[in-house]
């Protein structure tokens, strides 16, 4: 299923809030889909800044201490502040949500050289896009906007 990415957006959407508990079982879940999976990989990528904290907790479970960013910021990568990758190096990217597909679009292309998986606690809808091995925790199949606890005014 493919959707306009002017269908969902933080201003007009409805909310749905994630919870730090929910984040934590989604973290969980992925972790647990990637030790099935057995496989290893030596750095884990958070995209900046959705996949920071996602990154850290499925680092935790995954008993990795390795954790570089790949930087987005307002939709945009800055491939000029991308950390140096080795071609010899297995990666996990993570980010919290594969939600328009905008951003991974960019992420996979600049990783395409690379031998990566990818990691999101949520996506939008159960669609393949080919891309490789994904991680999912959960998956949304709706059009609400979701506010990720680290993304509240008010953390509690």
């Amino acid at each position: 299923m493919t959707f306009k990415k002017e269908e969902v957006n933080e201003k007009s959407s409805p909310k749905e809030y994630c919870s730090w508990g929910e984040v934590g079982l989604l973290t969980q879940i992925v972790a647990a889909k990637i030790q099935s999976s057995n496989k290893k990989y030596d750095v884990i990528l958070g995209i900046t800044n959705g996949g920071i904290i996602p990154s850290r907790l499925i680092a935790l479970q995954l008993d990795m201490d390795h954790i570089q960013f790949i930087p987005v910021r307002n939709k945009k990568l800055y491939l000029d502040e991308m950390p140096q990758l080795a071609t010899d190096k297995k990666y996990l990217v993570v980010d919290e949500i594969y939600d328009t597909g905008e951003t991974f679009t960019k992420v996979h292309c600049a990783m395409q050289n690379f031998d990566c998986d990818y990691a999101f606690l949520m996506r939008r809808f159960n669609d393949t896009n080919g891309n490789g091995t994904a991680f999912i925790g959960k998956i949304l199949n709706h059009y609400k906007w979701i506010v990720f606890p680290w993304e509240q005014k008010t953390l509690s």
